[in-house]
């Protein structure tokens, strides 16, 4: 994305962030699980002082030793196991919430974002953002939950130590914290090795998803091989990244086993000194080994959750990257006077350059007037389909302005503009919900009796009215319920339903057969009465009453007339015209050439009809 950021955070700043955002709210869940923690911390370095009261008590030959000694160990036992299962319970609870409520709000963003960040990155690698990422994040703070109560375990420990042999505790603490310049040093490694590995599964899912999209064109063009070799070497860097993050933190275990094994062999060492000195007694040693034993399995945990928080650092500097991108599509501060506009649009010198550095508007100056129908021709890539994006502000012009009824549309609300203008494309979207509410899509708390009356006008009621429920049959967009014209039609009827005084037509027909076409032209002539309409078409057919057509080259609008104004003038247009309807042969007699086109005889009555019927002249 173009204005997405990743600034790369310290801990303290990456979780912070992510306290303060998401996690503090359930104070009161996480007062009780720090609880449960310190129980559980208390009862795990319990198991030392446990062993040395034990061992004292036997070597004093105290019969009683016999009874507390198992039931202390039970109850510790069972202590420790009930905390430590609620505290996962409360962990989860939280942090399941915290996931769901960072996805909602990613998504919030997603929608509001503005089109030309959305354009800059694949959906694939996106919704990576959704999954990865996120699920990262949420493993490390379960990670970070549990080094927590790792790290109350440690001091709990050493307290005991402490009170069994202060100096010993002292020189074994010193050993133990050798074990951070190690751990500082893969932490680091893997934190920068997970930001590849992130940025590489969304790069793997975007090859998956544009292969998967484009299977058809794949296995007719027999470009298999090549799918797969692409593919592979995705998977393949995303393999040496993941064996490079598993051998840090694989090294991270034998090291803490091994500064383990260390602190006990200097333990047994300077336990025997002492002993010999009658510094500390035998239960004094099986307190202090019992103890070693305790902290080997929190001080391990503790690097493992070291490595994953480093992993969750690199997933947070991308979320809060996506989180942090600044729209610049923003609200003004009026509305539209009345709450409907005439329909006036006004191109005042407005050039547009994509964020890439493609210009794809030169100085429009246009002028539509309310209740007319617009016609934009030209082709591929002249601009037709950026003008349709400016008018509802999906993109804002680079320079100049565009005028609604005389005022500036940046100057609008979002919602006061866009309620204006209707829209019906060649991609025919349905969203999952009843035929109904795909409907009633287009106005806020349309009723059904709205929505029946708009299907009728869109010659969408009869086979709405086949279907197992009616209107009331539930659609799935990924299943193919309906044919290219039947989804046209109910894209018709939302734009009826909604009722806005511009009305947006992006070759709505250029997909259909002849029969759906005709009928759905009939639906879109009501639809746009009354309206100002502005049409894209390939079709000249489409198009020939329209009471303007603008025709457009490299981004500028090089005519405009009507249809048989343009035709006289030649140009662009009658070329375009004559190649679509076979009308133009070099030695065609009564024709001449004008520039690169050829002018023709006057076009009579019924010779109109034909055309715009879409036959071709014999």
């Amino acid at each position: 994305m173009t204005n997405t950021k990743t600034t790369r955070l310290t801990a303290r700043a990456a979780y912070g962030r992510l306290w303060h955002g998401w996690v503090k709210q359930h104070w009161p869940l996480l007062i009780v699980s720090v609880g449960l923690m310190v129980v559980i911390a208390l009862a795990t370095a319990g198991y030392a002082k446990f062993m040395e009261y034990a061992i004292a008590g036997l070597e004093a030959r105290d019969a009683s030793v016999v009874y507390w000694a198992p039931i202390s160990i039970i109850a510790l036992t069972m202590t420790r196991g009930i905390c430590h299962y609620l505290n996962v319970i409360l962990q989860n609870r939280v942090l399941c919430r915290v996931q769901a409520d960072m996805q909602r709000q990613m998504y919030d963003t997603l929608v509001d974002m503005d089109l030309a960040e959305l354009l800059a990155e694949a959906p694939a690698a996106i919704a990576a953002r959704f999954s990865a990422d996120i699920e990262l994040v949420r493993n490390a703070t379960v990670a970070v939950f549990g080094s927590l109560r790792d790290v109350m375990t440690l001091v709990a420990t050493f307290i005991v130590m402490l009170s069994i042999d202060w100096a010993m505790t002292l020189a074994l603490m010193c050993i133990f914290a050798l074990v951070f310049a190690p751990v500082g040093i893969a932490g680091s490694r893997i934190r920068s090795t997970s930001k590849d590995i992130q940025q590489e599964i969304a790069q793997m899912t975007k090859s998956v998803n544009e292969g998967l999209s484009g299977i058809r064109m794949v296995r007719t063009y027999q470009l298999e091989d090549t799918l797969k070799e692409t593919s592979n070497k995705s998977f393949e860097r995303l393999f040496s990244l993941r064996v490079a993050i598993v051998k840090w933190q694989a090294a991270l275990s034998p090291l803490v086993e091994t500064l383990a094994g260390v602190a006990v062999g200097v333990t047994l060492f300077l336990v025997a000194l002492r002993i010999q000195t009658g510094a500390i007694d035998i239960a004094g040693m099986m307190g202090l080994i019992t103890a070693l034993g305790v902290l080997t399995n929190p001080g391990r945990k503790l690097t493992q959750a070291f490595a994953v928080g480093a992993q969750g650092i690199s997933a947070l500097e991308r979320v809060y990257g996506f989180f942090d991108t600044k729209n610049t599509v923003t609200d003004g501060p009026d509305v539209v006077e009345g709450g409907r506009a005439k329909g006036q649009i006004k191109f005042d010198k407005v050039d547009f350059v994509y964020p890439d550095g493609y210009q794809a508007l030169k100085s429009i100056n246009l002028t539509i007037e309310a209740g007319k129908k617009y016609a934009f021709v030209g082709r591929s890539g002249a601009g037709k389909t950026t003008i349709f994006n400016l008018l509802p502000r999906l993109f804002d012009t680079s320079t100049g302005t565009i005028l609604l009824d005389g005022k500036d549309i940046k100057s609008l609300t979002l919602k006061s503009l866009r309620d204006q203008i209707s829209l019906v494309s060649q991609d025919s979207i349905l969203l999952s919900g009843t035929v109904t509410e795909n409907i009633g899509f287009g106005r806020a708390k349309a009723d059904e009796k709205a929505c029946i009356e708009a299907a009728k006008s869109a010659a969408a009621h009869g086979f709405i009215q086949k279907l197992s429920d009616g209107y009331n049959t539930h659609i799935e967009p990924s299943k193919s319920t309906f044919s290219g014209g039947e989804r046209q039609r109910l894209s018709i009827a939302r734009a009826i339903v909604r009722n806005a005084p511009i009305l947006l037509l992006d070759e709505p027909t250029s997909a259909l057969d002849a029969e759906s076409e005709a009928s759905i032209r009939t639906a879109l002539d009501k639809l746009s009465k009354g309206r100002t309409t502005l049409i894209i078409a390939h079709r000249l057919s489409t198009i020939l009453d329209s009471d303007q057509i603008v025709v457009m080259d490299g981004g500028q609008i090089v005519a405009q007339g009507t249809h048989d104004d343009l035709l006289e003038q030649g140009g662009l247009y009658a070329d375009l015209f004559n190649l679509q309807f076979d009308m133009s042969p070099a030695k065609e007699n009564g024709h001449k050439r004008v520039g690169h086109s050829i002018r023709k005889p006057a076009v009579g009555p019924v010779e109109r009809v034909f055309r715009m019927l879409g036959f071709q002249r014999l």
